[in-house]
C-alpha cells in the first residue's frame, strides 16, 4: 500500500474490549459499539449485546462523498480504507490526515488527499446511505457499481491449512462478536496461518474497509498475505482487496459467480470453507 499516515490521538481509534457494552468514550467519542438489551428466552430472562449501527459520514478534503451505516468503532481505519478501496486515494502515502469525530446522531470522517493525488473521476457523491448488507447504495450509474483495478494484483499461494489455522484463531481477535454474536471480521494473515490484525464491523465491507485502513496505517505489505473474512465472499469483497493490491481472500462461505469471475480476472486466488475441508478456487 506504501507510505504511512500519521495515526492522531483521535476520537476513535480506541478498539473495543469486549466488555458487555463496549464503550467508546473514553478516547473522546460519544458512543458505543455495542449495547445491552434485556428480554425473555425459553421462559427466563436474559440480556443480549447488540451492536450498534449507526450513520457515518464519509467526507474527503471537507467535501461530503457518502454516508455509510457502520459500527462506531475504528472510525479512522474506516475512512482510510475506504478511500483506498473506493479508489480516491491509488496510495497510503496520498492520505495526508483523517479526522473522525461525533456528527448529529452518527459520526463524521474526514479524510485529508492532496489535491493533486485525489482521484477525481471517483469522486461519484453517493445519494442515498450506504446500507450495511452493501456496498453500492447510493450510486447513480451502473458503470460505478463494479470497480476493478487495470491489470492484476500480485499472486499469492494459498494453502487450505493456513485458511484453517486462521479460521480456527479467528474468535480469538473478535471481542465485539464474543459479546454481541452479530458483527463480521476481516483478518490480515501471513502465508502461513496467523493472524497480524483484525477489525469487526456489523456490515462485512466495512469491516474490510477498516482492516484495510489499518494495514495502511501499519505499514503492512498486503502482498505478504491474506485476508479472511467471517462472511460469504461477494463481489465488492473482491474488488476492495484488488484495489488495495491484495491477492488472495479468504472466506466462511462460496464466492458468488460474480466474485469468482473479477476474481479470476483480477489474478485473485479465493478460498472458502466447507464441511469437507477449505475450497481453494483455480485462478486464471
Amino acid at each position: 500500500m506504501g507510505g504511512a499516515i500519521p495515526a492522531r490521538a483521535g476520537i476513535l481509534s480506541a478498539r473495543s474490549t469486549g466488555m458487555s457494552s463496549v464503550d467508546m468514550t473514553k478516547d473522546g467519542g460519544t458512543g458505543k459499539a455495542s449495547i445491552n438489551a434485556t428480554g425473555m428466552l425459553n421462559g427466563k430472562p436474559v440480556t443480549w449485546a447488540l451492536p450498534e449501527e449507526v450513520p457515518v459520514a464519509i467526507h474527503i478534503n471537507s467535501v461530503s462523498y457518502a454516508v455509510m451505516m457502520a459500527t462506531p468503532a475504528d472510525l479512522e481505519d474506516f475512512a482510510i480504507g475506504f478511500a483506498l478501496s473506493e479508489g480516491l486515494a491509488r496510495k497510503a502515502a496520498d492520505i495526508s490526515n483523517v479526522l473522525a469525530f461525533p456528527s448529529g446522531d452518527g459520526f463524521t470522517a474526514d479524510v485529508a488527499i492532496a489535491e493533486d493525488k485525489l482521484v477525481r473521476e471517483r469522486m461519484v457523491a453517493r445519494n442515498l446511505e450506504g446500507r450495511v448488507g452493501c456496498g453500492l447504495c447510493g450510486i447513480e450509474d451502473m458503470k460505478d457499481a463494479i470497480r476493478m483495478p487495470v491489470g492484476t494484483v500480485p499472486k499469492v499461494n494459498l494453502s487450505a491449512g493456513a485458511v484453517s489455522k486462521a479460521h480456527a484463531a479467528l474468535p480469538r481477535f473478535q471481542p465485539m462478536n464474543a459479546v454481541n454474536r452479530t458483527v463480521h471480521a476481516a483478518a490480515w494473515v501471513t502465508g502461513g496461518g496467523d493472524i497480524v490484525l483484525a477489525r469487526e464491523d456489523v456490515g462485512r465491507h466495512n469491516a474490510l474497509d477498516k482492516l484495510i485502513g489499518a494495514m495502511a496505517r501499519g505499514k503492512l505489505n498486503p502482498q505478504n498475505g491474506f485476508v479472511l473474512m467471517s462472511s460469504r465472499c461477494s463481489f465488492e469483497l473482491v474488488q476492495k482487496c484488488a484495489l488495495a493490491g491484495i491477492g488472495a481472500l479468504a472466506t466462511v462461505s462460496a464466492p458468488t459467480a460474480l466474485a469468482y469471475r473479477l476474481a479470476r480476472k483480477a489474478g485473485m486466488q479465493l478460498a472458502a470453507l466447507s464441511r469437507d475441508g477449505v475450497m481453494i478456487f483455480d485462478g486464471e
